[in-house]
């Protein structure tokens, strides 16, 4: 009776394994959803500019860079003429590619070109050699000091015209939105050097993967200066 009763047990333990993985299999070829995004395309080949750093802060930081993005002409004329465009500055996210702007910036092209440039945008990135700061935080505090560096170099490309901008937009992806929040966070920052700040799909309440204290530690002082000074940064932020 015993033997018996074991051979029923291990009979449904097998047969709900089995439904389980058929459950999976199923879930993996046909349970996907369709796919509702418009697709972005690229009518001429994209080219990321390097741009050239103060010496000592490309020694303080070189595993990172900066870039600006172009296409064609465009990326052709501004190889040698000065930027003329409102500055957007995108932060990749965890392990994330600064190449990840090429979608954003060329649709915006596309519409500047629209309009017959009455005004533009120039996307710029930051190359943070795609470090997992997901899983290892350490990284966060560097990245955010290297961000309010680039901000100013940024700015200083459109120094000596009649309008040049005293801020940038920035688009932050992921971690790199926390990295953009952060920036409130150090000492010598001023937020009049950002004026609009967007997030895609950034943690914002608390680490995905709590690994570290530095991912902790970092998200704390985001929460407290989002709160403590929360009516002074919404004067002078936007935020989307």
């Amino acid at each position: 009776m015993f033997l018996h009763s074991v051979n029923l047990w291990n009979l449904a333990f097998y047969v709900f394994m089995v439904f389980m993985a058929t459950l999976g299999l199923w879930d993996v070829f046909f349970g996907f959803e369709e796919n509702k995004c418009s697709m972005s395309y690229m009518f001429e080949y994209p080219e990321y500019q390097k741009i050239e750093l103060p010496k000592k802060l490309a020694k303080r930081y070189p595993a990172y860079e900066l870039y600006l993005y172009g296409e064609g002409s465009y990326a052709e004329e501004h190889k040698i003429l000065p930027l003329t465009g409102i500055p957007v500055l995108f932060l990749p996210g965890n392990a994330g590619s600064y190449k990840q702007v090429r979608s954003i910036g060329s649709i915006a092209l596309r519409k500047a070109e629209d309009i017959d440039f009455k005004y533009h945008f120039d996307f710029f990135s930051v190359n943070f050699n795609e470090e997992l700061v997901a899983l290892y935080g350490g990284s966060l505090q560097k990245q955010t000091k290297f961000v309010h560096e680039c901000i100013k170099t940024i700015l200083k490309l459109y120094k000596g015209q009649e309008f040049a901008p005293k801020s940038v937009a920035i688009i932050g992806h992921s971690m790199g939105g926390l990295v953009a929040r952060a920036l409130l966070t150090l000492k010598n920052f001023k937020q009049d050097l950002i004026n609009l700040l967007i997030t895609q799909a950034t943690p914002h309440v608390a680490p995905v993967m709590p690994l570290d204290r530095f991912i902790t530690v970092l998200m704390m002082a985001v929460h407290y200066i989002f709160g403590a000074e929360q009516d002074t940064v919404k004067n002078k932020i936007r935020f989307t």
